[in-house]
């Protein structure tokens, strides 16, 4: 998915490197010129160009391949989208953020693909390329338009739909606007509402923006559809907190955790999940389970006993422990800020170490 598991690392999921990505140079050389038929009987000044342009690409000379598609689109009938598809599958695919060059050739594939559309609304290659033209329009920097123009016209149990904006919500999070990747992702779900995947991300963004209520109904749909997704348990948990319902998320967490002893970040969810539930008893419990599976180099459990046993105002087990974390890792800030909190007027209570982090 654009799997945005963890909300605090929404804004770096999924997205690969840049690179060529050929949207099927070879396809538009006979898939197209086959839909279009009889209007193209012979090998035109057009189809030998895309014939070009492929050779070009598979010697890693696109750019090259580039200027010979623009070319040819230029001259070519309006009506005749060939070049025009070919160029939007020139774009790169990777939901990446592009240079100066690959907007400027994104602007371009957009006014061809525009301009064939308009010119010949009925050909059966329209739908291809409006979706082409969408992603092209983001490419070119106005992913918000792009986002409106790929959901105003999803059908049900359209994947291409669903597929496109997709990505489009993987750019907009590139782009920090998470209002856009909300969007375009209430589109993809709309596309192919069975789609957990697409419901689980929608819950990452709504999370991520600080709408903890319903992050929490999208994952506990997902969680309905999987009863066995330990993720989606997590997810679950992790909004309920969020939405200030820690009680519950204490009741999932600890029934994940007996039946995934062994996995390390569910005895940590739950110590933090308790804390704030105000349950320090279950939240040093839960710490030193986690203590047991801790390999060496990783201070977190330690950091959340520490926390666990401050609350249970057992002031110098909590200072070891803060202590032991620092040793076994001296980058865990969240250790040094429980022995700061130790020695500050105002922890005398252990309420005010409860909702540490």
């Amino acid at each position: 998915m654009l799997a945005f598991r963890d909300v605090r690392d929404v804004s770096v999921r999924r997205v690969h490197g840049y690179g060529w990505v050929v949207l099927g140079v070879l396809c538009l050389t006979s898939t197209v010129v086959v839909a279009q038929g009889p209007a193209t009987p012979r090998r035109d000044a057009t189809s030998r160009a895309l014939e070009q342009a492929q050779g070009l690409v598979s010697r890693g000379r696109g750019a090259r391949a580039w200027r010979v598609l623009r070319r040819v689109s230029a001259r070519a009938a309006p009506e005749d989208g060939r070049a025009a598809l070919a160029l939007g599958g020139l774009l790169p695919d990777a939901p990446a953020e592009p240079s100066d060059t690959w907007r400027e050739r994104a602007r371009e594939a957009s006014a061809a693909l525009d301009a064939f559309i308009t010119a010949a609304p009925a050909d059966p290659n329209t739908g291809q390329a409006g979706r082409l033209r969408s992603w092209a329009i983001a490419l070119g920097g106005d992913h918000d338009t792009a986002i409106e123009a790929a959901a105003s016209s999803v059908g049900l149990q359209d994947r291409a739909a669903n597929e496109l904006l997709r990505r489009l919500a993987t750019l907009a999070v590139v782009r920090e606007d998470l209002p856009a990747a909300r969007a375009a992702l209430l589109g993809a779900h709309r596309a192919m509402p069975q789609d957990s995947v697409v419901l689980s991300d929608l819950g990452a963004v709504e999370l991520a923006l600080g709408q903890p209520e319903s992050a929490a109904e999208r994952f506990a749909r997902v969680l309905g559809r999987h009863p066995d997704d330990l993720n989606a348990r997590r997810d679950l948990a992790g909004a309920l907190v969020a939405a200030g319902r820690p009680e519950s998320a204490v009741e999932i967490l600890t029934r994940a955790a007996r039946a995934h002893p062994g996995v390390l970040a569910l005895w940590l969810e739950l110590s933090h999940a308790a804390r704030e539930a105000a349950e320090p008893a279950i939240a040093e419990r839960a710490a030193r389970s986690a203590v047991d599976l801790t390999q060496a180099g990783d201070g977190r459990a330690h950091t959340a006993l520490g926390f666990a046993l401050a609350a249970l105002d057992r002031r110098d087990e909590a200072r070891s422990a803060f202590e032991e974390a620092l040793r076994r890792d001296e980058r865990e800030f969240r250790a040094s800020q429980g022995l700061s909190a130790l020695s500050r007027p105002e922890s005398s209570s252990p309420a005010a170490l409860l909702s540490a982090p």
